[in-house]
């Protein structure tokens, strides 16, 4: 059963509480499987909101908990509440900085203790993020997850580990880097006997050309070779489309973070310059399941509003929006989340997976073609924000390729 797996804002313990207890459950979904297959919080969140522990133990369902180390490669508010946790710091390292196995042996005990301490199911490793095979980051991945795995045997913590592979989609995605790349990464967390690997190829962000997104397929299907499930982690975007591809499932912010820019989300932590003014965050957007993502809330107010635009992009479950485009808009965040889970069941309904590609590809040239008519429609009422058809055109092309592929071994 592919994985919904869910990242939880520090204000959505109310809607993640509400969506796993009893009533809130998809009891129409088949299989009665769960809306949220797995949960995830950032390490700061969890240590503030010990309600989501609560909520994934009572719905029995796993949690996780990311201790978000890519922030140790960038200069940080000193006011962070990252920066306030036991192996968090304002101030940037760098790989040298990690050099001493001593040094990564303390930041490695900091990061398990505060998962344990936070009741996570599954130990998430401490993972930088990575610019190319000869990055000096690197070698110091691979080492923090054997150090990791030797504290973990050492005091006998019985819990499984979920390795994130976290490096730039340009060095890593083409084949040509495997061998040194995505390969070594792969041998290694094999050994650890990983519960899964999250795989985080960055930047992702809807505009995407053809070739960028069949390298990130192409590596994701690599990595799943070595034997190990592999789920897409802030693959909000085109998670759907990797699932088809054979990915175990794809990892979520709910209505926001649906895209991946891990430089960029380093950047936007740092200390502002002298009279600039910190920026406030986009907010938790509206999922339209036809666009295949998430719109700010005044755009999916227009375009819910609009009467010709309306049927096209409302969400058609009674169960889910009982009064329309007013419930969607009223409660967003947990229609995003029922209209994802409702997108995974109706792909593994399907027999094989060249039909689920075929519906992929399907999906996404509709979604481009909507995002066309749905940026006329926000030009008219005077809103700045546009819809990249390119995203969605790229992954339809790519959906094609590899159903093609399946196709091709089937009737080999």
């Amino acid at each position: 059963m592919a994985e919904l797996v869910i990242r939880a804002g520090h204000n959505d313990h109310d809607v993640v509480a509400g969506l796993l207890a009893a009533g809130g459950r998809a009891v129409y979904l088949p299989h009665q499987r769960p809306l949220i297959g797995r949960l995830v919080v950032d390490a700061h969140v969890a240590a503030r909101r010990p309600i989501f522990a609560d909520a994934a133990a009572e719905a029995g369902i796993p949690m996780l908990v990311d201790p978000l180390t890519p922030l140790w490669q960038g200069e940080l508010r000193e006011e962070d509440k990252w920066a306030q946790l036991p192996f968090g710091q304002a101030r940037r390292l760098t790989a040298d900085d990690l050099a001493d196995p001593q040094r990564r042996e303390e930041l490695v005990a900091q990061v398990v203790d505060l998962q344990l301490e936070q009741r996570a199911t599954a130990i998430i490793p401490p993972y930088p993020y990575v610019e190319s095979p000869s990055d000096p980051w690197f070698d110091r991945t691979l080492q923090l997850l054997r150090a990791t795995a030797r504290y973990m045997r050492s005091n006998a913590i019985g819990l499984p580990i979920v390795p994130i592979f976290c490096a730039q989609l340009r060095s890593f995605g083409p084949e040509k880097s495997w061998r040194d790349g995505l390969t070594r990464f792969a041998l290694t967390a094999r050994d650890l006997g990983p519960q899964f690997i999250g795989f985080c190829l960055s930047p992702i962000n809807g505009r995407d050309r053809y070739a960028k997104v069949f390298h990130l397929f192409q590596a994701a299907r690599h990595l799943q070779g070595f034997g190990t499930s592999v789920i897409g982690w802030r693959q909000g975007l085109y998670g759907p489309g990797l699932v088809a591809s054979g990915l175990a499932g794809y990892e979520t912010g709910i209505a926001t973070s649906e895209l991946c820019n891990v430089r960029s989300t380093i950047q936007s932590r740092k200390p502002p310059k002298p009279g600039q003014k910190r920026s406030g965050g986009g907010g938790v957007g509206i999922f339209l399941e036809p666009l295949g993502r998430s719109v700010s809330g005044p755009a999916g107010q227009v375009l819910l509003g609009e009467l010709s635009m309306r049927p096209k992009v409302m969400c058609d479950d009674e169960r889910c929006c009982p009064h329309g485009p007013q419930s969607t808009l009223d409660h967003s965040r947990e229609h995003a989340v029922r209209s994802r889970a409702r997108v995974l069941a109706n792909l593994e309904a399907m027999p094989h997976s060249t039909w689920r590609l075929q519906a992929v590809a399907k999906d996404a040239r509709g979604a481009a073609t909507l995002a066309t008519q749905a940026n006329k429609v926000l030009e008219k009422a005077g809103r700045k924000e546009r819809l990249s058809v390119v995203g969605m055109e790229s992954l339809a092309r790519v959906a094609d390729h590899l159903r093609s592929e399946e196709a091709n071994l089937r009737a080999a």
